[in-house]
Parts: structure tokens; C-alpha cells; sequence
């Protein structure tokens, strides 16, 4: 029963997680855009990239729960 009861608690995160991708999208590419002028003013094409799909990707990362079960399956 415990099980079931957690699974289905992971399903509703989901779903608003999923509810909330835009924003995490958006935040992070702020982020992204922020670092990326940290120490310049005009930084090279994949020192913009390489931050904001950082950002992005740790925004979406915490909307989701990850525990051992998930990843085994």
C-alpha cells in the first residue's frame, strides 16, 4: 500500500513539474544569459550556449523528484 501511495505521489510532482516546464525554461536561460556576461560584455557564441542549457537542465532537474527506484527502472 505504501508503495502505491508513493508512486502515485511521484505522478502528481510530475504532472506539476510538467505544469511548470516553460517557467523553469525561462528562469533558466536568464540564469544562463546572466553567467554568460559574468566577466564580459561580449562573450563568444558557445559561452552564451553552454550556460543557459546548463541553467535550463538544473531548473527542469529540480521540478522532478529522482530517487534509486527511478533510475533502476
Amino acid at each position: 500500500m505504501k508503495g502505491v501511495v508513493l508512486r502515485q505521489i511521484r505522478a502528481v510532482q510530475r504532472v506539476r513539474a510538467g505544469a511548470e516546464g516553460p517557467r523553469r525554461a525561462e528562469d533558466g536561460a536568464a540564469y544562463g544569459w546572466r553567467r554568460a556576461h559574468k566577466h564580459t560584455d561580449t562573450p563568444g557564441e558557445e559561452a552564451i550556449v553552454d550556460p543557459i542549457i546548463q541553467g535550463v537542465l538544473n531548473q527542469i532537474c529540480e521540478s522532478f523528484g529522482f530517487d534509486d527506484e527511478d533510475r533502476s527502472a
